[in-house]
């Protein structure tokens, strides 16, 4: 196993940790699990964080959270990439890189504990535990706590967490790094938000085309300046449709949830005439059409299109309750985008 290079700064040295603890906060209640941020040698670096209906001391004490650490991540070899590891309670756990640099990690996200894939059966994980000497009865309540994760979900959350944490932190990196070559221009800030903005609606698509099986989709952003909005990251879509794609608000199905702020579940059986006379492409079996929104007292910024052409694969509620999380979690990490670049504007150390 390589080992990872040092990192050019500590977390705290490049994120302030109360804007650190804040951002995990929000990310273990939309996500709905518990976050920690370690160094590579274990330090926490911020409090751990629960999802609001978690009893903590509990849950400590019971699942013994905290001894995953060493054989997660191991001192001196801490892994390069995403790992996970699942107790003999069935709990599975999975630490996060996040880097400043692509050749450094600061720290790791420590998810978990969450359950992968479906419950264990009671009777059987009663003997199980019992026969190890543990108190089943309430290891088990204490399970029943925990969020339920998908195989495909708990991948495409783990993937999307890595990349919207890295690219703060990378953003954070590289405001210090201008600040000490250049003097602060606002063509220069907006150009470097603005790549972070595009990597990160591309990681979206990616883990929610991912989430949900879709054979393809795209994500359209707004643009001021042309007062519509413009693909930024497409799969599965043809170059003739992919250029020049723009869509004004109200205009398309993409333009009607932009204006009405709402996830749409579309299939070829739909009644509702606004949407069957924007239907335009017969192939599509199903669609999910969702708003890209900062927050809800504002007009969308962007619509995230999913896609299946297969009628064995419909789009159900249960796709689109999978979807929420990894739009909240991108949504958080775009509007973040701004403030942690200007507040990370002091120059590097010489």
């Amino acid at each position: 196993m390589q080992i990872p290079k040092a990192p050019v700064l500590s977390l705290p040295e490049l994120v302030e940790p109360l804007k650190w603890q804040r951002l995990q906060d929000h990310f273990a209640n939309v996500l709905g699990m518990m976050l920690r941020t370690v160094s590579p040698t274990h330090a926490l670096l911020a409090s751990p964080s629960w999802p609001s209906s978690f009893d903590a001391e509990r849950a400590i004490r019971l699942l013994r959270i905290g001894d995953e650490l060493e054989q997660l991540l191991p001192i001196g070899a801490a892994p390069l990439s995403i790992s996970s590891l699942t107790t003999p309670l069935g709990i599975t756990y999975a630490a996060v890189p996040i880097r400043p640099t692509p050749d450094s990690i600061t720290s790791y996200i420590v998810v978990g504990p969450v359950i992968v894939g479906p419950r264990e059966d009671e009777i059987k994980f009663f003997e199980r535990v019992t026969a190890m000497g543990m108190d089943a009865a309430s290891i088990w309540s204490a399970l029943l706590s925990l969020k339920l994760y998908t195989f495909a979900s708990i991948r495409s959350a783990l993937n999307l967490l890595e990349e919207v944490g890295s690219s703060i932190v990378e953003l954070a990196y590289q405001a210090k790094q201008i600040s000490s070559l250049f003097p602060p221009t606002s063509r220069i800030n907006q150009a470097v938000v603005a790549h972070h903005t595009d990597h990160i609606v591309r990681s979206l698509l990616e883990a929610a085309t991912l989430a949900t099986k879709a054979d393809g989709g795209s994500v359209m952003m707004y643009d001021a300046r042309s007062s519509a909005f413009q693909l930024k990251a497409a799969q599965g879509l043809s170059r003739e449709i992919v250029e020049g794609l723009r869509v004004k608000r109200g205009e398309g199905i993409a333009g009607l949830v932009a204006t009405q702020r709402n996830i749409m579940l579309i299939d070829d059986q739909i009644s509702d005439e606004r949407i069957k006379r924007r239907m335009t492409r017969p192939d599509v079996v199903s669609s999910i059409v969702a708003p890209i929104s900062l927050d809800a007292k504002h007009d969308p910024i962007g619509v995230l299109s999913l896609r299946t052409t297969s009628a064995q694969r419909r789009f159900t509620q249960e796709h689109v309750e999978v979807l929420r999380p990894l739009l909240d979690l991108a949504c958080l990490a775009l509007n973040s985008l701004g403030t942690f670049f200007a507040e990370a504007q002091t120059p590097l150390p010489s």
